[in-house]
């Protein structure tokens, strides 16, 4: 039996040897570093000239992983570099201060147990004199996100921009219709920083809060008394006030007014494979939900913003919506079937005036209307 005293210092092995507590064994060992950290990105932040370009003093900020034990900055100089606190750090990004003899390079960032990592792009540096005028705006990007969006879609079209300046500036943001020049829209953001990606939603709406007609909208962007720059067309998007429900090939059917057994047909029949999807035409609120001998599977909608019924008939399942539910324009709401007294897969579709469907409205033709939503969905 090997015989082992403990002290306080550790444990005395029989050779004589001792391993210290906290050691990572008897080899010799230590404190194994963490994996070393990795930069994503560097841009300026205050005193700049661009995103990559800054001037003697400026602040930057460099972005990535495992940043949280950074201790130093190097920045490459003209007699091999200098090395700077860090004003700022944490977990996923850094700030620091460009030092005065700082020149042209990738910046590096050192942490406590001397893992090195480089930014992946250089930063330029500029003379005083090369930085804009406090305030100013110069646009570098912008572009618009879904390039066709529907009015209470399911998703906004959101402007995403970045201007280049030096200090927070105001922003002004038209949102103008193409077809005639007109800003139905405007913006002003104040206090807005320089050099990050900026993002504005735009809900479907102008400035009197009513919902925009179809058509194709640019957003022009640009300080506060200057002018405002389309970003050369890379803003422009569709908006439109409806979707056509039918997401597949389909063929139009009857009418309004066709003959039917003791009445005359009050909608629009597109016939489409059965299982094809069918998505709400306009957004709103869910009126009713049910199944009708006639109708089969059926489903009224309130659309938003017109007083308008819509009626979907048919439908192969139950809808996928619930009574009192709001849903976007273009939400999945079933699948196109034949139930009910129905020949072949189809939708009937309708549309009843105020107060609503059976509830002291009347029917509407909606046949054009269809064709103009399946023209531009």
């Amino acid at each position: 039996m090997v015989a082992i005293a403990l002290t306080t210092a550790g444990v005395t092995l029989a050779g004589g040897s001792m391993a210290s507590a906290g050691s990572s064994g008897a080899s010799g060992g230590g404190v194994t570093p963490p994996k070393p950290p990795t930069l994503s990105g560097v841009s300026c932040v205050d005193r700049c000239a661009g995103l990559h370009t800054a001037a003697p003093g400026a602040k930057i900020e460099l972005a990535g992983r495992r940043l949280g034990s950074v201790e130093n900055v190097k920045f490459r100089t003209k007699d091999g570099g200098a090395m700077v606190d860090p004003t700022d750090v944490a977990s996923r990004r850094v700030e620091a201060k460009v030092p005065d003899d700082a020149t042209d390079g990738k910046p590096r960032v050192i942490d406590e147990f001397g893992q090195v990592a480089k930014a992946p792009e250089q930063l330029e540096i500029v003379s005083e004199s090369a930085l804009p005028a406090p305030g100013s705006f110069r646009l570098a990007d912008a572009t618009v996100a879904p390039e066709k969006a529907f009015f209470y879609g399911t998703g906004k079209p959101t402007l995403n921009y970045m201007f280049n300046g030096n200090g927070a500036t105001d922003v002004r943001i038209d949102l103008v219709d193409e077809g005639d020049g007109t800003a139905v829209r405007s913006w002003v953001l104040e206090d807005i920083e320089p050099n990050s990606e900026q993002t504005l939603p735009w809900n479907g709406e102008d400035d009197a809060g009513k919902a925009a007609k179809s058509g194709e909208y640019s957003f022009r962007i640009g300080g506060v008394g200057d002018s405002l720059s389309a970003a050369n067309g890379s803003t422009t998007f569709g908006y439109y006030d409806h979707k056509f429900p039918i997401r597949g090939q389909h063929t139009y059917g009857d009418g309004i007014g066709a003959p039917r057994s003791g009445h005359t047909h009050q909608g629009q029949d597109v016939f489409a494979d059965c299982g094809t999807p069918l998505e709400a035409a306009r957004g709103g609120k869910v009126q009713f939900k049910g199944y009708h001998s006639s109708a089969g599977n059926y489903l009224v909608i309130d659309g938003k913003k017109t007083g308008v019924d819509y009626v979907y008939m048919h439908m192969k399942d139950k809808a996928e919506v619930a009574e009192g539910e709001r849903v976007n324009t273009g939400q999945r709401i079933g699948e196109v079937g034949e139930t009910g007294n129905a020949s072949g897969c189809h939708l009937h579709f309708e549309m009843w005036s105020k107060p609503g469907w059976y509830e002291g409205g009347h029917f509407l033709n909606p046949t054009k209307k269809m064709k103009k939503w399946d023209r531009w969905s």
